[in-house]
């Protein structure tokens, strides 16, 4: 009985935010963004406290409320290419339109973030270390451990985060926080490579990037999205985006890129 009066209770809380679903987000957004409308900035927010609310609760959601979220994640995809933030478009947008599907991305991208550049020439220097000692063909990550001793790794953890990126303690590669196209899209990752000894000289390796598109449940995380317009950002809670797969109306999904050197 007191379980079912906590929860009438909370529905309750819910219920008492209510508000109508803005039909065109993009729209709304786009206001906000223009004309730093505060009206609609309100109307945004609003209605996603009231949806957070309502699956932090677990509360039924009606097709307007889906319509909304789908729609939102669409604006994301307009924001996205009208602010030349290419691939974070593309991926907001495949959250809610791939069924899950994995997206490849192109390799240039990361191959131009001065941290990969960096740390692939510090893995060749490990791969060559290896082969000396007759290991012809082997995998590794960035965060391979013995690979992390070596002294010549160190410079990845110096450098100037902000314009270069750098390599975090656990060995995962961050993005340099100046390059926002990256950083909206991935801003931690790690870089993998497949290695073989073709001849004397060569080295055949296919370095590769791969992340996971998903989001953080409301019971593990508080994290939240902060959606950039000018001087009103909106606030989308991850464990929103989250429930989202749980309505059925977007599904996490596997994504990055890959590419051969020859070395």
């Amino acid at each position: 009985m007191n379980n079912i009066s906590t929860l009438q209770k909370k529905a309750s809380r819910c219920l008492s935010k209510k508000v109508d679903m803005p039909m065109s987000p993009v729209w709304h957004m786009g206001k906000i963004s223009k004309f730093a409308s505060k009206g609609d900035h309100k109307l945004m927010q609003d209605a996603i406290d009231y949806l957070t609310c309502k699956a932090q609760n677990k509360l039924s959601f009606n097709d307007d409320d889906k319509e909304f979220l789908v729609e939102l994640y669409e604006a994301f995809w307009w924001g996205g290419k009208y602010k030349g933030y290419h691939e974070a478009a593309q991926l907001a947008k495949h959250y809610v339109h791939g069924n899950g599907a994995s997206v490849k991305l192109n390799p240039e991208i990361y191959k131009n973030i001065p941290i990969v550049s960096a740390t692939i020439q510090t893995m060749k220097t490990f791969i060559q270390e290896k082969q000396s000692k007759g290991i012809i063909s082997f995998d590794m990550r960035c965060d391979n451990s013995e690979f992390r001793t070596k002294n010549y790794v160190k410079k990845l953890f110096l450098m100037n985060f902000k314009t270069e990126g750098k390599m975090k303690s656990n060995g995962v590669l961050e993005a340099p926080q100046k390059n926002e196209r990256v950083q909206k899209m991935d801003s931690h990752f790690y870089l993998k490579s497949q290695n073989t000894k073709i001849n004397k000289s060569q080295t055949r390796t296919i370095w590769s990037i791969e992340s996971i598109y998903d989001f953080e449940p409301f019971e593990k995380a508080d994290y939240y999205t902060i959606i950039p317009l000018e001087n009103f950002p909106l606030h989308l809670p991850d464990g929103l985006s989250q429930y989202m797969e749980t309505l059925g109306i977007a599904k996490s999904f596997v994504y990055g890129t890959s590419w051969i050197e020859i070395w």
